[in-house]
Order: C-alpha cells, then structure tokens, then sequence
C-alpha cells in the first residue's frame, strides 16, 4: 500500500501538469516525477507565507493551478505544437516497458531483501532526512527554511532544498506509516525511476528501441548509482535528484526540437524540481546540457538564434517560478566542500570506476566488459553517435571523481565544491555514462549476433543477449546491491530494536512542548521521527561549523549540561528550552567521536536528574521539577 500511495504521489501532480502543457507518451512518462518535484519547489515555499498547511489536498490544488495555467497559456498563445510521438511498431513499446518494470522490479527487490521496508538507515544524514520528514508532516510546514528546527535554531539564513522531504510527508501523511517505512519504499523505487529517465532520454535522442530497453534494464545493476548513494551519507535526496537528470534533459531537447510554452514551461518546472530536491544535481546537470547544445549546433555548423531564445526563456521562466529556490540557495552559500581524504592513486581511481568494486570489492565484470564493447559500438553503430554529449557529460565526472579520490590539490578541490569534494558523488554521476555505454555494448553484441545468425531478428538477439547478461550477473547483481544496500540497514550501531523501544518510552514520558537533552552522536536524534519526543540535538553536529547555527544555549549544554546542579547559565537554558528529561544511549554515529558529549558525563553523579528508566541500551533520567520551574 505504501508503495502504490507513493508512486501516486511522485507520479500524478507532474503527469496532471505535463499533460496540461501538451506532453505525451514516453515523455510525459519520464517527466512526471522532476515536474512533481518542480510544483513542490514552486508552491513549497509559499504556502506557509499564505497561511496555509501543506498536505495532499494542498497538493492537488497547487498541481491543478500549474496545470491550468499551463493549459491555459497554451491556450492563449495558440502556439502549442503536437508532441512527436516515437514511430515505433506497439511491440517494441511494450518491450521498453518490460524492461523499465524489470528494472523497478530488481530495485525493490534490492531494497526490500536489505531493508524489509521497515528497518532504520542507519549512518550520517540519515536522521536529518528522517526528522525532517517527520517535521513537515506534523506541522505542515512546507517552507525549506522552516527545516532551522531540525538542528540550526539560531541560524539567521538557513535554507535546506526539502522537495524530497516535502513529498515523503505527504505519502506518510496518506498513510500514517512510520518514517523509515516511507523513506525506504521512496528510496527503494529510484533505481526504476532512472531507469525510465534513462530509457526516455536514450529514446528521445536515437529513436532506438533495443538501446532505450538495453539502458533502461541496465540502469539497476550498477552499484554506483543508486545503491551506493543511498548506503553512504545517505545520500537520499541527491539520488532521487541524480535519476531525473536524464529526464530533464529529454524535456530540454524537446524543447529545443520544438519551442512552445508547453515544452518551455515544462523544461523550466522541472529545472526548478531538480533544483528543490538538491541544488548540486542541477550544477550537475549544466555539463551534459552544455555537450548537447554543443553537439547539436556543431552538427548544424550554426547556432540558431531559436535556440537561444528558447533557452532564454527556460532561464528565466524556471528563475521566475523557483524564485524562491533561487534566492534561498544563494543566501544559504558558502558552505559546501569537505576535506575528504584523497588517499588513492590516479590509476588506482580509474581501475574503481572502472570496474565498480569500489564499496563491494568484487569487480563488475560483466558490466565493465560491456563497457568496452561500446566503446567499439561508437564506431560501429552509427545511429548511438547522437549519444556522444550524454558519454562525454559522464567521462567529464569520472575524471571529476579520479582526480577528487587522487589529489588534494587547491585546484581540484574548487572544481569539485559543487559536489561537497565527494567522491561517492562523482562516481555516482559518472555511471550514468556508463550505463548508456554498456547499453551500448549489449547492442552492439546483439546487432553481430543477428548477423552471424541471419534467422535471428535483431531485436531478437538484443533480446537474447540482455537475458545472457541477466543470467551472467545472476539477476542483474541483485545480491550485491543488496549487500551493499543491507551496511545501511543493520540493528544499530546507530539505532538499534532496543535503543527505539527506550525512545517509545521517553515519548510517554516526556510532555508535548518539551524537548529531551540528548547527545547529537549517540543515535538519539532519531527519538523525534520514530517516537514523535523533540530532542534538543536533532541531527549530529558537524564541529565547529555548526556551533554558531545550534545556538549558545544548545552549546552550553553540549558542553556544561552534567553542571545542572550548580551552573545558573546552564538551568537557565534548561527552563528556556524546557528540558524535562535527558536520553541517553549506546548507539554511535560511523564517523563521529566517541559518545558521550562532554556534557552528558558522568550522569549519575547530577543530583539533579532521576533515573527513570532504563534498558540495557538506554536510560532516560527525569529533570529535577525544581530547576524547571525555577
């Protein structure tokens, strides 16, 4: 049920648009998701500025508003063009739709044997994306800045990109579900949605069918995207926002092929959706749609002032709707970049993308093989050149990705800013080029088949081929991206089974409008998206960057809290904030110094605090009644 309700909600408010602004067929298949994403980027922020709450009905008005307008300028303008349909015999439809099913298939079945839908991810970010999930979908407060409450009360300009959140709220606000059960059917469908950007992409511009399936297929297999992404970080909105790159720029050939306020609107709506899930998937976007225009006016030998005026338009239609995304993103700048070792050498980088064994260790073989047949394909198959700017976008991140992984050098860690010097990152967006190159390579090897074999149509042995690689890499590597998938998923070290039921308690105990004192580090910033209990620390902090965004308050404690019994400054803080009981546990962030805080030590020892509860993974002392009422 879950699943049904959140396809609908990814799928149905972009279709309601797109269909309104005269997209059809495969097209409108693709762009449903960025376009739904682009409405919650445009009215997200807006409606609490109206007084409103954000939930599902908010939704379906904002999405009926986009599409009358949309329809409505198509309308008024009497320029709307018919969308050219892909001139294909119904099977091979049909074909490409088997193969985007099968690739959904192996996504969930991937997530699903790793995560049983139900279990907590566990490392970083995870608890971020969790409580602000569950923030949006008690209050109905769609705004990207009102995201402070998580974990930067003080800052001054806080602006967090919350389209993926903001849709994850409205599916668990459908159904009640809890907010990991949400957060991993959400994530487990983004292989099957790449799949269907990638395929529609790779239609758009070859009109291949074989290739389109070949790619669709295989955008499920490769470790580097999505399943790495979201098992490190996680990185959960960046991989939904990554899929939809390919379909963002299918809508911008379209709109290049045929300018009219429909493919003008809808390019620029999804530009904003990208843009709302995570402002580095568009950066990233740039470089492809760059090779494609380049591409494209060098095979003209011109560049038509149409095309820049089309893109004129996209510019500023996509900077006027997402206004708010624009002016939030870049009042939140300046921040980006870490200092991620670069402890490889360059070789070393190139033979992990390569060969995708970098997370799991065991090459992918098959897929790398397939690789460097299409490399050969290039020059054989003649209808896949138009492809050249989509594999020059991908060889353009990984040598992003060899260069991040093997230097430290000022040069290299500007250029890759945009991507937070993340070389999980790199590799994630250069494998999309990768994909469409093995796609390559499995055509290719079908095309020589059919050859050898004259009884053996080509589509035929495109077709025995795939299932050879099915079989080759048993299930297109399910068992490995479910491995890698699974590190995410275990009991703990962050939440365990035991440490949640001790949340479930505190949230008993602790009376609405409170917050728990809590250690930033110990897992317990989950007490908030699990048992509905606000902790004081609603993320891990990342020091000393994020000490001045916390608040003096929220460091004093941090720092002096287990001084309750004598520190005036410290019980002062406790009445502000209203603390009336402190969780602490044994669960422990990957990456994070040791537990506990300074502040939390030695517990036991504060007069002050009563131990009201305890497992073997948890205590929750009780705040002494006199410190907060003063």
């Amino acid at each position: 049920m879950t699943a049904a309700v959140y396809l609908l909600v990814v799928i149905a408010p972009g279709l309601l648009v797109g269909y309104a602004s005269g997209i059809r067929g495969w097209l409108l298949a693709a762009a449903a998701a960025p376009l739904t994403y682009g409405v919650i980027g445009i009215y997200g922020p807006l409606v609490p500025l109206i007084g409103l709450r954000w939930n599902v009905l908010t939704l379906l008005a904002v999405s009926v508003l986009s599409a009358a307008i949309a329809y409505g300028l198509g309308r008024l303008t009497r320029t709307e063009r018919r969308p050219q349909s892909l001139d294909w015999p119904r099977s091979r439809h049909w074909m490409l739709a088997g193969a985007v099913l099968v690739a959904t298939g192996v996504g969930l079945l991937a997530m699903g044997r790793a995560s049983g839908f139900t279990a907590i991810p566990q490392w970083w970010d995870a608890s971020f994306h969790a409580n602000a999930i569950r923030f949006i979908a008690d209050s109905g407060n769609s705004s990207p800045a009102a995201l402070k409450a998580v974990n930067a009360t003080a800052s001054n300009n806080f602006f967090y990109p919350n389209a993926y959140h903001v849709l994850d709220a409205t599916v668990q606000q459908l159904g009640g579900w809890p907010i990991p059960q949400v957060m991993d059917v959400s994530n487990g469908f983004q292989a099957g949605l790449f799949s269907l950007s990638i395929a529609v992409m790779v239609a758009r511009t070859t009109r291949m069918p074989a290739l389109a399936a070949a790619s669709a297929i295989l955008a499920c297999a490769f470790t580097q995207f999505p399943y790495d992404t979201l098992t490190w970080g996680p990185l959960f909105p960046f991989t939904a926002g990554v899929a939809l790159i390919p379909a963002l720029l299918a809508l911008l050939g379209r709109a290049m092929d045929a300018p009219s306020p429909g493919t003008v609107l809808t390019t620029a709506i999804a530009g904003v959706g990208l843009t709302a899930v995570h402002p580095s998937v568009t950066v990233a976007a740039v470089i492809p749609a760059a090779f494609f225009l380049a591409q494209r006016w060098i095979t003209r030998r011109r560049v038509p002032l149409a095309d820049l005026r089309t893109l004129l338009l996209i510019a500023v239609v996509g900077g006027l709707t997402g206004v708010f995304q624009v002016l939030g993103t870049l009042s939140a700048a300046g921040g980006g970049g870490s200092a991620w070792k670069a402890d490889w050498t360059a070789w070393q980088a190139v033979e992990e993308f390569t060969t995708g064994s970098r997370s799991i260790g065991l090459p992918e073989v098959w897929l790398a093989g397939l690789c460097a047949v299409g490399v050969i394909g290039l020059f054989l198959l003649r209808s896949t050149r138009p492809l050249l700017w989509w594999l020059v976008g991908g060889a353009v991140f990984a040598v992003l990705f060899v260069l991040d992984s093997s230097s430290e050098a000022p040069w290299v860690r500007a250029v890759t800013q945009p991507w937070w010097n993340d070389s999980w990152r790199l590799d994630a967006i250069g494998a999309m080029g990768s994909v469409v190159l093995a796609a390559v390579g499995l055509v290719t090897i079908g095309r020589l088949l059919s050859r050898v074999t004259p009884r053996l149509t080509s589509v035929a042995a495109v077709g025995l081929v795939a299932l050879l690689v099915i079989i080759a890499t048993r299930g297109l590597y399910v068992n490995r991206n479910t491995e890698r998938l699974a590190q995410a998923f275990s009991d703990g070290p962050v939440v365990s089974h035991t440490m949640e039921a001790g949340m479930e308690e505190l949230a008993r105990l602790a009376p609405a409008g409170s917050l728990v004192m809590n250690d930033p580090f110990d897992g317990s910033p989950w007490m908030w998206s699990l048992a509905g209990a606000h902790p004081v620390f609603g993320h891990a902090l990342i020091l000393p960057g994020d000490a001045v965004p916390a608040g003096p308050q929220r460091m004093l404690l941090f720092n002096r809290f287990n001084m309750l019994d004598t520190d005036r400054a410290v019980q002062a803080a406790v009445r502000d904030l209203n603390i009336r009981y402190v969780f602490v546990s044994q669960g422990q962030i990957v990456g994070a110094k040791p537990s506990p805080i300074p502040g939390l030590k030695g517990l036991d020892q504060v007069r002050s605090l009563t131990p009201v509860w305890r497992n073997s993974q948890t205590a929750v002392y009780a705040v002494s009644s006199q410190i907060v009422d003063g």
